[in-house]
């Protein structure tokens, strides 16, 4: 298709979503704050206007088509532009210096690029409020309102944690009342961190932990994720370094870790048990299918929004956890050492990773995790030229790995790896892997004993959501399913470097791979060492296995809707929960509201709350103690008229 750009004909791509796309593929880059092309279009920032046909459009909703005249840079559409930044910064925290993103803010970019030295705007403070509860924290003073985080939350992940809410100038993106997202159905995938432009969502830094231990005597072990050696690599520009891992190994040593150990011998572990718990249960015909639990967002979002498929997880731990506690518990008695002074530091690229460790059933086990970038922060603040430093191997025995292992950073690294044990246990005769769509592959395999077992690989939690209703409505049939919260896996994880986009995530898988394929070890049943700990310790089964339970995703008080006269009344309490709110819970109530003024119920009072369970049969309504599964007007109605009547007629009886 032919366009003419800035009066110059211009060949694009006629299937382009639009036309910021189309000019993005030939090179020309049209400023943007809110533009996700994982997401909707958007068009709230208007940086990307351009004229088209003399008439001003938003680039990123407008669909190209032939013959269109385009101007990009006219007079008029820079001095819009440079408006709209000043009105933003106008209304922005603008202490760049102790800001997460500064170096790399969007906002921060487009300022220096159109040479803004002064705003022209009175500053205008507005809502102010630091949530820091969980491992994610908000900074509503330098939110800009692009809506990328919550486009983010809730067309990719399916989560919804987040949300605009006021109008005018009290805008602002904030959770359901204003809880603290700890207290909402976040599940700390950190996607929302990863496109966030101006810092406003950002990781909590947890560095000063670490320099703390290493001033405390006691005995600090670290250990590196597979998709931490090549984010280190990309964010210092020495990519296509083999030795990558090593030298971070000898970072650590020097700045005082006494061993640093490999979480791909976790990684080895947990596929060896993982191949036998699913062989075990395809065995029984039972749990099926077997859902991986490696990405500690994937488990969270199963225990809130899919309570009934807890036991469908697989209850080995993930990687992090698995090494964890072998260290902890086997090699402290090994080394004689007392297991609570050993100071367990877990280099992750996942925000996720810092809430796994501090889950009731494994705190103590991992004391830190500390992500990429945080990583990245300790390399610069040392002043040490990393590519510079001799590398060093991992510590034996925890730091053999096999290529399984390694590959457990991308996505498919899990499955594949379940399926070379099975190869070694069962031999595999043939296998086959399909891209049914992006984001979706299928493995099938046919084992020598004639077995055909099926698996599929999925990243980003709303493909997740689509394949287990396919699962739970009998359309779709599989023996195991492995999820990563993240696009392409753990290289994606909320915890790595900027840019964190799809460019940066394909060139992160892709180096993995090419450092996957020097390991010499190809199957994790290759590992001499792992092997050896199942002879050595005879309880390592029990040891690296956990179970899981549903978990309410908002902990808050009932909110009172509509209260009732004194007395015996009947309590109607409508979940505003995710999950029910998007199956129509909110309207729901209004029609409640409105049901129980027209027909006087008196003695009917209207509650809202946060979370009835049953997430996979919403919107829910408690009715007393009745619950109303998706649930309706008219089956509400109903449970309450029933109980109304036996209130009455119990009444009768007591004054007989």
């Amino acid at each position: 298709m032919t366009v003419y750009v800035d009066n110059r004909p211009v060949e694009i791509d006629s299937n382009a979503e639009n036309l910021l796309e189309a000019l993005r593929n030939v090179g020309i880059e049209i400023p943007n704050l809110c533009y996700l092309s994982e997401t909707s279009s958007y068009g709230a920032c208007r940086m990307c206007l351009v004229e088209v046909d003399g008439q001003l459009v938003t680039s990123c909703t407008t669909k190209p088509r032939e013959g269109m005249h385009i101007k990009t840079n006219t007079p008029e559409i820079q001095q819009l532009r440079k408006g709209i930044l000043e009105l933003i910064l106008a209304s922005h925290n603008r202490d760049c210096t102790v800001c997460e993103r500064n170096g790399s803010c969007k906002l921060q970019k487009y300022a220096e690029d159109f040479g803004i030295r002064k705003v022209r705007f009175e500053e205008l403070r507005k809502f102010q409020h630091v949530d820091a509860s969980g491992p994610i924290v908000r900074d509503s003073s330098r939110c800009i309102l692009c809506g990328d985080c919550v486009r983010m939350c809730e067309e990719v992940q399916s989560v919804g944690a987040i949300d605009f809410a006021y109008r005018g100038i009290e805008s602002r993106v904030t959770t359901a009342f204003e809880a603290n997202l700890s207290d909402t159905e976040c599940v700390y995938c950190g996607q929302c961190v990863s496109v966030c432009p101006t810092g406003a969502l950002y990781v909590r830094n947890d560095t000063e932990k670490l320099y703390e231990a290493l001033s405390s005597g006691k005995t600090v072990i670290g250990m590196i994720a597979p998709a931490v050696r090549v984010a280190i690599a990309e964010e210092f520009k020495i990519d296509k370094d083999p030795f990558i891992a090593e030298r971070l190994v000898s970072f650590l040593k020097l700045v005082g870790f006494t061993k640093v150990f490999d979480v791909a011998f976790g990684a080895d572990l947990v596929a060896f048990e993982e191949a036998h718990e699913l062989l075990e249960r395809i065995e029984r015909n039972e749990k099926l299918p077997l859902f991986t639990s490696c990405c500690p967002a994937w488990v969270k979002y199963v225990e809130q929004f899919y309570p009934t498929l807890t036991n469908n997880l697989s209850s080995v731990k993930s990687p992090q956890q698995a090494l964890g506690t072998i260290v902890k518990k086997i090699y402290a008695k090994k080394m004689n050492l007392d297991p609570d002074r050993i100071y367990l530091v877990s280099f992750m690229p996942c925000t996720a990773k810092k809430f796994e460790a501090e889950r009731e059933e494994h705190k103590g086990i991992v004391d830190l995790v500390l992500t990429s970038r945080e990583l990245a922060q300790l390399i610069k603040a040392s002043r040490i030229d990393l590519s510079k430093l001799e590398p060093q191997p991992f510590d034996r025995p925890y730091g053999v790995s096999s290529q399984g292992g390694l590959d457990f950073g991308k996505s498919g690294g899990v499955l594949s790896s379940v399926i070379s044990v099975i190869n070694d246990e069962t031999g595999v005769e043939r296998q086959e892997i399909l891209e049914l769509e992006k984001g979706i592959r299928l493995a099938e395999v046919k084992t020598k004993d004639g077995r055909t077992i099926k698996g599929l690989i999925v990243f980003g939690l709303s493909r997740a959501r689509r394949i287990v209703n396919d699962i739970l409505e009998g359309r779709l049939d599989v023996d195991a399913v492995e999820v990563m919260a993240c696009n392409f896996g753990c290289v994606g994880g909320g915890g790595q470097p900027y840019p964190n986009d799809t460019q940066a995530r394909q060139s992160r898988a892709k180096q993995l791979k090419e450092l996957v394929s020097v390991k010499s070890l190809i199957s994790p049943s290759e590992n001499y060492h792992m092997r050896k700990l199942y002879e050595e310790v005879e309880s390592l089964h029990e040891l690296i296995h956990t179970s899981y339970r549903p978990r309410k995703r908002i902990v808050h008080e009932d909110v009172e809707v509509l209260p009732a006269e004194n007395g015996e009344k009947v309590t109607v309490k409508v979940c505003l929960g995710t999950s029910c709110y998007l199956k129509g819970s909110y309207r729901l109530l209004s029609q409640l509201i409105e049901l129980a003024k027209r027909k006087d119920y008196s003695s009917v009072e209207i509650m809202g709350t946060f979370c009835l369970e049953h997430c996979d049969r919403s919107p829910n309504v408690l009715v007393n103690d009745k619950l109303v599964s998706e649930a309706d007007l008219e089956k509400v109605e109903r449970e309450i008229e029933r109980q109304l009547k036996e209130r009455i007629r119990d009444a009768s009886q007591t004054n007989v």
